[in-house]
């Protein structure tokens, strides 16, 4: 017999690798850039350059880009930058990876920290964890009906599955212009520059993905008019922008991921010519899987009463959707310099990222563990450091609420920050105010035996010879009109005319007449 089989498109686990590493490198500073007296601030982002299935295990390759402010040696006290590169290769066993599986690779710096060995070097270190996940995509064949209707029953079973309908990864450019408030002198040089992103939204459309979100640009600056003297600018630049999806509808549900992966200024000189305007280009990394909901009547058991079938079956396993969601957690704390004698005259700039340490399972849901890792550079009331950052940790703890999720649940996660301001109390403290968003991609993965084959043979008439012509049949606990009329070879329609019965439903200790069947035979 010809099953009609529904094909579903789905994504498979098939691993999880988790490698921290230590970078340690030492730096020489160029020798047309003065000593170095003091480090003010540093930062730090992985550049990620090669993920290769290597027989079982996968190669990353990639190298952690630096950069440090620094104030120079002796009276001048300028403010000046460097930035290098620390490459990495690092090996993560995942015996199932296989070429041709999907790997996503997450990056998290826990710190990154410099200090003078000598006026001309520098110690740089940071630890690196690499969180890599291989998936594989595959098709799971569903029976959703018989071609022989007439002469067979068939009983269907509701089952709603999260298909994979795209998986892909794109970028989107960012390109803007911003020109000095007429209160700023002119630029020499840039010292020092921040881009980060804050308040994305991803939206599903049809045929592509909306995005939205703000970037937060810092320049810190030597003017042309005062050598040696710095100042600074702080803009918000909202973005809107969209990225092509083929296959992609409103009403998917997505795992979305969004990253900040390359951000440049550029000065430019205005119309008189003098250096006032800043070109800023960015570019985003999208990763994107779409889910689409699929709800399908599966044929979960057949018989024919004129016809012995044998059900050949198979185990099986897919996933539905349990819970898509946003959901905000707001966080608020207070940063102290530590020093009564250093006084923080005026804030310049405040930087925030998320990082999650732990995601559990709980009876409520999912508990998202983690800090905002806060940087502030801040003008000072020394002269001898007029620029100094302070650096502090913000921990938040937020619960996504999954009612029905369980240890074999495949989850994803998406933090970011939103929302990010850091105020003066006094002269000694600041209050920090942060909003972190969370986006959580919750599927339930179900096993179930499905109808592979179906084998017919010729009916046993000496099984249908024992059966009685008719009798009074008394309805056990467990049984169904489907089951009683399956062991008797008639039809759930037939007993119901019988019995004059409205619906299948019947009770414990039921009395059903039951009628043999033989012109049928």
């Amino acid at each position: 017999m010809e099953l009609v089989r529904r094909n579903i498109h789905m994504n498979r686990r098939k691993g999880k690798a988790v490698s921290q590493m230590t970078l340690d490198d030492d730096y020489n500073i160029p020798d047309n850039m003065p000593d170095a007296g003091m480090i003010i601030q540093e930062k730090g982002s992985i550049e990620i350059g090669e993920v290769r299935v290597e027989a079982g295990r996968v190669k990353v390759k990639g190298a952690l880009n630096f950069f440090v402010l620094y104030m120079e040696e002796g009276p001048e006290s300028g403010l000046h930058s460097v930035q290098g590169q620390i490459p990495f290769e690092e090996m993560m066993n995942v015996e199932d990876a296989r070429d041709g599986d999907s790997l996503q690779l997450k990056w998290m710096l826990e710190d990154v920290s410099s200090a003078l060995i000598n006026s001309r070097k520098l110690s740089i270190k940071t630890i690196v964890t690499l969180e890599l996940c291989v998936e594989e995509l595959f098709d799971v064949e569903v029976p959703v009906e018989a071609e022989d209707s007439e002469t067979i029953q068939v009983k269907t079973c509701h089952v709603s599955t999260a298909g994979l309908a795209v998986r892909k990864k794109d970028t989107c450019r960012i390109k803007d212009e911003m020109i000095l408030p007429a209160n700023k002198p002119n630029i020499r040089q840039l010292l020092w520059q921040d881009i980060s992103m804050q308040g994305t939204e991803l939206r599903i459309g049809e045929g592509e993905i909306l995005v939205k979100g703000e970037l937060v640009v810092f320049v810190l600056y030597e003017g042309e008019e005062e050598s040696g003297k710095a100042f600074w600018m702080e803009q918000v630049i909202p973005f809107s922008s969209h990225v092509d999806v083929s296959g992609c509808r409103e009403g998917m549900l997505g795992n979305l991921g969004i990253l900040l992966a390359h951000s440049d200024l550029e000065l430019k000189p205005d119309y008189d010519g003098e250096l006032r305007v800043l070109n800023l280009d960015a570019v985003l990394e999208l990763d994107i899987q779409l889910y689409e909901e699929e709800h399908l009547s599966m044929i979960c058991d057949l018989y024919s009463p004129v016809r012995e079938l044998e059900l050949i079956t198979a185990p099986a396993v897919y996933e539905s959707i349990l819970v898509s969601n946003s959901s905000k957690c707001r966080v608020a704390d207070r940063m102290k310099t530590g020093s009564p004698e250093v006084q923080i005259l005026q804030i310049c700039h405040s930087r925030g990222e998320v990082k999650v340490d732990e995601t559990s399972i709980t009876p409520e849901g999912l508990l998202v563990e983690g800090v905002i890792s806060i940087q502030v550079l801040y003008v000072t009331s020394d002269d001898n450091h007029p620029f100094l950052c302070l650096k502090d940790v913000v921990p938040f703890e937020h619960l996504v609420e999954a009612s029905g999720i369980g240890k074999d649940s495949v989850y994803y996660i998406q933090t970011s920050l939103e929302q990010l301001g850091v105020t003066m109390v006094n002269s000694g403290e600041l209050e920090v105010k942060a909003v972190v968003q969370v986006n959580a991609l919750v599927l339930n993965r179900v096993s179930m035996e499905r109808i592979s084959e179906v084998e017919e043979r010729p009916l046993d008439m000496d099984v249908v010879k024992g059966l009685p012509g008719f009798l009074i049949y008394t309805a056990q606990p467990a049984d169904t009109l489907w089951d009683i009329a399956k062991a008797y070879h008639t039809t759930v329609d037939w007993i119901c005319e019988l019995n004059e019965l409205s619906n299948d439903q019947i009770r414990q200790g039921q009395k059903l007449l039951l009628v043999k069947q033989m012109e049928n035979l």
